[in-house]
């Protein structure tokens, strides 16, 4: 029973960086636009920048503790972004429960303790309408009359 023990004791601090073995760092997110398709759309956070040429489209990310801005732009000049948060996993909670700090640590570092949704839907605006520019319109400049050239009578 002690051999048992020990060898139970011993193997705890394999637990560690559960959430990087059971749920990765890395995950595939879907990604539409609404009400214009198709659009180019590029994923970005602070591990990388994802780029789906085509929506609707999938990519896989790196995850990481901070939000995921999705940016799309139409070819005729819809655009739209929008951002998507990251949770915590549930087995990153077994870490620390089961003592695993540096596992814990590991997990949060390298993103595999976080998740964002797995479809986002980025809200497309139409491009802005051309600003109509006056024409130029040029008036005659009268000539500056220099009153030096006026001859002053002196006494």
């Amino acid at each position: 029973m002690r051999v048992l023990r020990l060898l139970a004791l011993c193997c705890l601090p394999l637990l560690g960086a559960c959430a990087s073995i059971t749920a990765g760092t890395t995950q595939t997110v879907a990604v539409d636009t609404n009400p214009q398709k198709p659009a180019e759309c590029k994923l970005s956070n602070e591990k990388g920048t994802w780029a789906i040429p085509k929506s609707p489209g999938i990519t896989t990310v790196s995850k990481a503790y901070g939000a995921i801005t999705v940016s799309c732009v139409s070819p005729d000049g819809y655009a739209g972004t929008t951002s998507m948060e990251s949770t915590t996993v549930g087995a990153a909670f077994g870490n620390i429960i089961a003592g695993g700090i540096i596992g814990a640590a590991v997990d949060m570092s390298s993103g595999a303790a976080y998740k964002y949704p797995a479809q986002v839907i980025v809200p497309m605006a139409p491009p802005a309408p051309p600003v109509p520019v006056a024409p130029l319109v040029t008036q005659p400049v009268a000539p500056l009359s220099n009153e030096m050239d006026k001859a002053v009578p002196t006494s």
